[in-house]
């Protein structure tokens, strides 16, 4: 029995093989034209122009009009025998808010930023030493020291500004006061004044201490 069957197995072999190419053609002819085709499309540069525009013509800022300051009237001296009324006043010359506002007022002066070297032919010395005062808590416990400050002389001799680069803390604003206190003769550059930083030390010795 079992003779047989392996003979009808071996027979049907070559038909089952066959059936089985034969579906597979098929599904792949089924695949082929199921599937749609794609085209590769290439696009090519196209050329734009680009329009200009006219810029428009600039613009004018209006100035503000300057009000006239009125004059104060200078008083003439009358004639001997001219009479002249007792209730006649002299016309007060104090200018008000808005009149003075409009009046010119001097440039600020040009002053170079903290660390900024300028150069100059002579250096500014002491006009009006101001000494700091001695605090009484530094006194009481016994501190002294030296404070080192920059401070930013003007073309005019002022100090404008005090930079405290060292020292004991307690003594900081009081060398600020005296520096801000101080006049100097400015630093001249070519013989023309000019604003500098200097460096100055402030001494505090319980010896001196007033």
């Amino acid at each position: 029995m079992a003779e047989i069957k392996t003979f009808l197995l071996r027979r049907e072999a070559p038909e089952i093989l066959k059936k089985g190419v034969l579906l597979s053609l098929l599904l792949c002819l089924f695949t082929l034209l199921a599937v749609p085709e794609y085209k590769i499309k290439i696009r090519t540069m196209q050329e734009r122009k680009i329009e200009t525009l006219d810029l428009p013509p600039e613009l004018t800022v209006p100035q503000k009009e300057k009000a006239e300051v009125p004059r104060p009237t200078i008083p003439v001296e009358a004639e001997e025998d001219e009479d002249v009324p007792e209730d006649v006043t002299i016309q007060e010359t104090i200018l008000d808010a808005e009149t003075a506002a409009v009046l010119p007022t001097e440039p600020p002066p040009q002053l170079p930023e903290f660390g900024k070297f300028v150069a100059y032919d002579t250096k500014p010395e002491f006009i009006r030493y101001a000494t700091p005062d001695y605090p009484e808590m530094a006194k009481k416990a016994g501190i002294e020291g030296t404070v080192l400050a920059q401070l930013l002389v003007g073309a005019d001799g002022k100090v404008y500004d005090v930079r405290v680069m060292s020292g004991p803390d307690i003594f900081h604003e009081q060398v600020k006061a005296a520096a801000l206190s101080s006049l100097f003769s400015p630093a001249k550059q070519r013989d023309k004044p000019v604003a500098v930083w200097v460096a100055v030390p402030y001494r505090f010795s319980l010896r001196d201490a007033r």
